[in-house]
């Protein structure tokens, strides 16, 4: 999914919204790239029309990091990662591996795992994709 996972201390976040971008302009490029100026994810804009609360909107980014906690999880328990990567490129790397359908362990972890990551696919395309 591209999500970029920050580690502080033991907590995980998402960025939100860019670090980069300051006093309403980019701090890394001379000029902001369309990609960025185009993207306002959908928790911001239901703030701006005041659609939800600033209180409703962390509620659903809370939501999303423990989904992802959960997914890590699972990724830990399915098999060596590299917890650097981005979540989607794990998890494709460990349903990429063939489960032995006798191994009913393996089989239900697999499909916790997938239907984790389904769910925070879901999730995030739902509450936060424009």
């Amino acid at each position: 999914m591209g999500l970029k996972i920050k580690h502080k201390h033991t907590e995980q976040f998402i960025l939100q919204p860019c670090p980069a971008f300051r006093e309403s302009q980019c701090a890394i490029y001379a000029q902001r790239p369309e990609r960025c100026g185009l993207f306002t994810c959908r928790q911001l804009k239901r703030i701006a029309s005041e659609e939800i609360s600033e209180a409703d909107a962390l509620e659903k980014i809370h939501e999303v990091v423990q989904r992802v906690a959960q997914v890590n999880h699972l990724l830990e328990a399915s098999g060596k990662t590299d917890p650097k990567r981005p979540l989607g490129k794990r998890f494709e790397k460990i349903t990429a591996i063939p489960v032995d359908p006798s191994d009913l362990q393996a089989v239900e972890l697999r499909s916790q795992l997938t239907l984790a990551m389904q769910e925070l696919e879901e999730l995030i395309d739902k509450e936060f994709r424009p």
